[in-house]
Parts: structure tokens; sequence; C-alpha cells
């Protein structure tokens, strides 16, 4: 039963080295679902019934993940923290502080970078690789009509070859042994890097890597 939910989604990938974490604020609030469980949620990433739902019954919506980190630079310091991303972020992407002008995407990425795995999860306490997917689309591009898997996603999208690949483009892979059914997405950054919530959080990783390379089954455009 078990293998039958991970294969729907996000599955276990290669213990990839440690990364720095990013310490992050956070404001929680506690739900209950229908059954009574209590859940914890940040900001304006909520629990509700009505919200797209994976395998294991969770269910995700967001109006904007980053609104509040993004009105934080609408300050004359903002300028420097931005600044500050645009130089982080160029060295994990191995391109110039002037390429990355999406301060949106930006905001978004250092408050989810280093958050933990959880299968099934979709908050900064833990999080899988779909539910990512689908909350940095919908956060930083508006496009809220993902779905909720790893293979729905797929299916969703316009296939196209791997040097076609734009930033918010979506990368898949197959990381259940020989099996070449999609398991794992993540989001294309550049210069063949990608951000995704593997078993080691939330990080930016490279598609030449040897496994990501090796385990690449396709990417897809919704933009």
């Amino acid at each position: 039963m078990v293998l039958a939910c991970v294969v729907t989604s996000c599955s276990t990938l290669k213990n990839s080295a440690s990364q720095n974490t990013t310490s992050v604020s956070k404001t929680t609030s506690t739900v209950h679902d229908d059954s009574g469980n209590s859940i914890q949620f940040i900001s304006n990433i909520a629990i509700h019934p009505s919200a797209q739902q994976d395998k294991t019954g969770s269910s995700i919506t967001t109006t904007n993940v980053s609104d509040a980190h993004s009105a934080n630079y609408a300050s004359g310091e903002a300028i420097e923290n931005l600044s500050a991303l645009q130089f982080k972020y160029s060295i994990l992407e191995n391109t110039s502080v002037e390429e990355l002008d999406n301060s949106k995407l930006l905001t978004f990425m250092d408050y989810w970078y280093g958050a933990p795995y959880h299968y099934g999860g979709t908050t900064r306490d833990g999080i899988d690789c779909s539910a990512f997917a689908f909350l940095l689309m919908s956060s930083v591009y508006g496009i809220a009509s993902l779905p909720r898997t790893s293979k729905e996603q797929y299916d969703a999208c316009r296939h196209i070859h791997r040097d076609e690949l734009k930033e918010g483009d979506l990368v898949f892979f197959h990381t259940l042994g020989k099996k070449r059914k999609v398991t794992h997405v993540g989001v294309y950054l550049r210069n063949n890097k990608f951000i995704h919530a593997s078993i080691s959080g939330v990080m930016i990783s490279d598609m030449n890597d040897g496994y990501y390379d090796k385990h690449f089954i396709g990417a897809g455009r919704v933009l």
C-alpha cells in the first residue's frame, strides 16, 4: 500500500549532499479537518476541503504565498535585501546578478529553501515535490490550475524538448528503480538548474548531475 501511494507523487530520491538552509520566521495557525485532527498551516497556505487533493487526502490552496515577503521590498531598505538575494541565487544558479530580475521568484525560493521533505506535506514544516511545484507556479506565476501529483502535472503540460527549457517550466524524473514512470517534479530556473523538494529538502539541483540526468523523463510548459 505504501508503494502504491508513493508512485502517485514524489518518491524517495537519492540522498543529495546537505545544503545550508535559510532561517525564516513564520506565522502558524491551527485548524481542524473533517476528522477532528489539528492541522497547522503557514500564512496564506490553508487546508480546505475544496482545494486540490493528493492521494493522502491532504489539500492545498494559496492566494499568494510570497506576498508577505514581497511586501518587504516596497521600502527603501528592500533594495539592499533584494540585491542580497540576487547575489545569493546568482551563485546557486551559476548566473549573473542582472539576470535574476524576478523578485517574486527570489523571495518565494528564499522562504521555502531548506524546508524538509514530507510526502503529502503542504507547509514549510514538510512538503513534497508536487505540492511545492503547485505552490510555486500558483504564487509566482498565478497558475492555480496545475494538478496535485507529479504524474498528473506531467500529463497536463505541453511537452517540450530539454533544450527549450525556460524559467518556470517543469522538469520530471523517475525515481523508482528502472520503471520509467513520473514520480518527481521540479521547476526549472536556468543553466540546467532547477528547484524542487527533494528527500534532502527544498533545494536547487543541476540537471546535468549524473543521477538527475539519468532519471530525467521530460519537460513541460504550463505558462
